[in-house]
C-alpha cells in the first residue's frame, strides 16, 4: 500500500482522472442560463464602475422583482475577467472550470490525508470526486462555476485550519468569507465544524479513531463572526437574510424536504440516471415513500454520526453529509429548482469520504493463506472505471443547448419547460418545423406556459405567419401581462403592420414593467422617432444610451435624433461615439460623412 499513499502518486493521477473525464468540455459552447449570465451582460461587463455594481447588487439577470435573489459576487467577477481576457470564447470559461474541480480534487485529497493521516483514504476518496457522474453538471455547466468557487474556498479554509501553521487563521477566515461570496451554502461550515468539536471522538483504539479534527474555540468563534458580517452585508444588499419567504417548517414543506433528501441520496449512491431539470412536480410525484425513506436516511445519518465507537472518517462524512444537505433540502424554498445535481457539489464530499473509507477496507482484504493480497483493488478500479466513463458521456450532453435540452426531454417527457427551451434551441438553428412541434407539445402539457406562446410566435414570425404569429404573443401577455418580452415582440410585429399607435403603445408597456431593459427603451425611441415626436424619441434614445452604453446602434439613433432636432454639434459626437464602439458601423459612418464630409 506503500505506493498509494504518496502524493507524487496520488496528485498526477487525481489530475489524469480530471482531464480525462473533462477533455470534451472544452469543445462544448454557452448553454442555457449562459447567455443570462454572460453573453448578454457583455456591454456591462465592459462599463466602467461595473466591479462595484457586481459586489453591491443582485447576482441575478431577472431583475429586482425576483423574490429570492442571490448574491455570488465571486462568480459573476470570474465572468467579468473573462470576457476581458478572452472575450466570449466558451473553451476558455470551461478550461477555467475543469482547472477549479481539479483543485478542488487535490484539495479534498490534501484534506483528508492532513486530518485522517491515510493517503489510501484520501486518494480513493478524491479519485471517485474527481470522476463521479453527478458532478458533471457544476463542471460542464459555466452558469454552475459558483459551486466550483464554493467548494475550492471551503477546502481551502479547512486545510489551513486543520494545518495549524502560523498566523493560518486569517487564510482560515478570508477563504471562509470568499465561499460565502461565491455561493450561500458555505453558512453550513462553521456549523459543521462545532459539531465536530462537541462530538466524542472514539474510544482512540481504532487505527482509523486515533485522528478526529477539533477545531479551536477562538477560530470557531472566528468563523461565526464571518458568517454575521455575511449576513449583514447580504441584508444591506438584497434586503433579506434568507429570502422573502424565510424558513418554512409547515408539515407540506417538510415532508417536501424529505422527499428532496430522498432524491438526492438517491443521486449520490446511483448517479447514472440524471436529468439537468427537477421540477417541483416530479418531487411533488414521487409519493409518499420516498419522504419516508428521505426521514430514514437523515436518521441513519445522525446515529452513524453520532456513535462514539464508529470510523472517524465515517462519522465525518455523515456529519457533513448532513449540513451539507440542510441548505439544499428546500426548508428555505430554492427558486431555480428543488432539485438540481449541481447542489451535489458540497455534500457529496462526505459521502464519498465514507465511500472512500469502505472501499479502502475492501482494497486492504488478504487472501485466506495470508500470502498476497486479494483481489480487492479491482472493485474500485472497476467502479471508478465505470464512473468516469458515464461522466465522460454525460459531459456531451452539455455541448449545446440542443444536447442539453434533449436530455431533459428524454429524462422527463412531461416537463413542458424543457420542451419549450428545446424548441427554442431548433428556433436559434432555423429548425422551424422541430421548433413549432416542440411549443406545441409544451403548450399541450401545460397550457398557461406563456413563453411557450411567446416562442411559437417568433416561429410563426419567422414562417411569415403574421396572424398567428400577433395571436401567440397576444395569449402570452392575457397568461402573463408582465411578460415584458412578449409587449416588445407583439410592438415590433405592429410596427411591421404600420400600425405605429400599437406598437407604441407595446414598447411604452414594456419600459414600465422593465425600467432597466436598454431594447425597451431602444425600441419606445424609434416609435416616437417615426411618428416624428423627436423630444421623446430623445429622451427614450439617451435612456437606452444609459443601460447600454456599449451598444453603437443606439447612439447612432441619438445621433439622428439630435439632427433632426437642429443639434448637429451634439449629432456628430454621437456618431463619433458609435465608430468607436463599433468602426464597422456602417450607418454611423453616412451619418458622420453627411454631417462632416469625413469618415471618422
Amino acid at each position: 500500500m506503500d505506493w498509494i499513499n504518496k502524493k507524487k502518486f496520488a496528485v498526477p493521477v487525481l489530475l489524469f482522472a480530471v482531464l480525462a473525464v473533462y477533455s470534451g468540455s472544452l469543445r462544448s459552447g454557452f448553454v442555457w442560463d449562459d447567455k443570462f449570465l454572460i453573453i448578454q451582460r457583455e456591454a456591462f461587463f465592459h462599463a466602467p464602475g461595473s466591479a462595484l455594481k457586481i459586489i453591491s447588487s443582485s447576482d441575478t439577470p431577472f431583475g429586482s422583482k425576483m423574490e429570492n435573489p442571490y448574491w455570488r459576487p465571486v462568480n459573476t467577477l470570474s465572468y467579468m475577467l473573462d470576457d476581458r481576457l478572452w472575450g466570449q470564447n466558451p473553451l476558455w470559461y470551461h478550461a477555467e472550470n475543469v482547472l477549479l474541480h481539479a483543485l478542488a480534487a487535490l484539495l479534498f485529497y490534501l484534506l483528508l490525508d492532513t486530518v485522517f493521516r491515510d493517503g489510501a483514504v484520501a486518494f480513493i476518496s478524491a479519485l471517485l470526486f474527481a470522476v463521479y457522474p453527478v458532478n458533471v453538471e457544476a463542471v460542464g455547466f459555466i452558469s454552475a462555476r459558483n459551486n466550483l468557487f464554493c467548494a475550492d474556498f471551503v477546502l481551502l479554509s479547512m486545510l489551513s485550519l486543520f494545518w495549524r501553521r502560523k498566523h493560518s487563521w486569517l487564510a482560515v477566515l478570508v477563504f471562509y468569507f470568499l465561499a460565502l461570496l461565491s455561493k450561500e451554502p458555505a453558512v453550513v461550515l462553521p456549523f459543521f465544524l462545532l459539531s465536530l468539536r462537541l462530538v466524542k471522538g472514539g474510544d482512540g483504539q481504532r487505527a482509523e479513531n486515533r485522528s478526529w479534527p477539533r477545531p479551536s474555540w477562538p477560530l470557531l468563534a472566528g468563523y461565526f463572526a464571518a458568517l454575521g458580517l455575511y449576513f449583514v452585508l447580504r441584508r444591506l444588499v438584497l434586503g433579506v437574510f434568507t429570502s422573502q419567504e424565510g424558513i418554512v417548517l409547515s408539515p407540506e414543506r417538510l415532508r417536501f424536504a424529505a422527499t428532496v433528501l430522498f432524491e438526492n441520496f438517491r443521486l449520490m449512491v446511483y448517479p447514472f440516471i440524471l436529468n439537468a431539470f427537477y421540477t417541483k412536480k416530479y418531487v411533488e410525484g414521487l409519493g409518499v415513500l420516498p419522504a419516508v425513506l428521505g426521514a430514514l436516511g437523515a436518521a441513519l445519518l445522525l446515529y452513524l454520526a453520532w456513535r462514539p465507537k464508529g470510523p472517524a472518517p465515517v462519522r465525518a462524512g455523515a456529519l457533513w453529509i448532513l449540513w451539507g444537505l440542510l441548505p439544499i433540502s428546500n426548508i428555505v424554498a430554492i427558486p431555480s429548482a428543488p432539485v438540481a445535481e449541481r447542489y451535489q457539489y458540497l455534500p457529496l464530499f462526505g459521502f464519498l469520504l465514507m465511500a472512500g473509507f469502505l472501499l479502502d477496507k475492501l482494497f486492504r482484504i488478504k487472501s485466506s493463506r495470508g500470502l498476497r493480497p486479494a483481489p480487492g483493488w479491482a472493485v474500485p478500479a472497476i467502479l471508478v472505471l465505470a464512473l468516469g466513463g458515464w461522466s465522460f458521456h454525460r459531459d456531451s450532453v452539455w455541448r449545446d443547448d440542443v444536447s442539453l435540452f434533449k436530455s431533459m426531454v428524454r429524462a422527463n417527457p412531461g416537463n413542458a419547460d424543457a420542451h419549450c427551451w428545446l424548441g427554442a434551441a431548433y428556433q436559434t438553428g432555423n429548425n422551424l418545423e422541430a421548433a413549432v412541434n416542440e411549443f406545441r407539445t409544451a403548450i399541450i402539457l401545460d397550457p398557461g406556459l406563456a413563453e411557450a406562446h411567446l416562442n411559437l410566435g417568433l416561429a410563426y414570425g419567422a414562417m411569415d405567419d403574421p396572424g398567428d404569429e400577433m395571436a401567440e404573443y397576444k395569449t402570452a401577455i392575457r397568461l402573463k401581462p408582465g411578460l415584458v418580452e412578449a409587449h416588445l415582440d407583439l410592438g415590433v410585429a405592429y410596427a411591421g403592420q404600420n400600425r405605429p399607435d400599437d406598437a407604441l403603445r407595446e414598447f411604452q408597456t414594456a419600459a414600465r414593467l422593465a425600467p432597466d431593459n436598454a431594447q425597451a427603451y431602444y425600441n419606445l425611441g424609434l416609435a416616437y422617432a417615426g411618428k416624428r415626436q423627436f423630444y421623446p424619441a430623445l429622451e427614450a434614445f439617451g435612456r437606452a444610451a444609459q443601460l447600454a452604453p456599449m451598444n453603437s446602434m443606439v447612439r447612432n439613433n441619438l445621433g439622428v435624433t439630435y439632427e433632426q432636432l437642429g443639434r448637429a454639434g451634439d449629432a456628430i459626437a454621437q456618431f463619433q461615439a458609435a465608430l468607436k464602439i463599433d468602426p464597422d458601423n456602417t450607418q454611423a459612418m453616412e451619418n458622420l460623412e453627411r454631417l462632416t464630409g469625413q469618415v471618422r
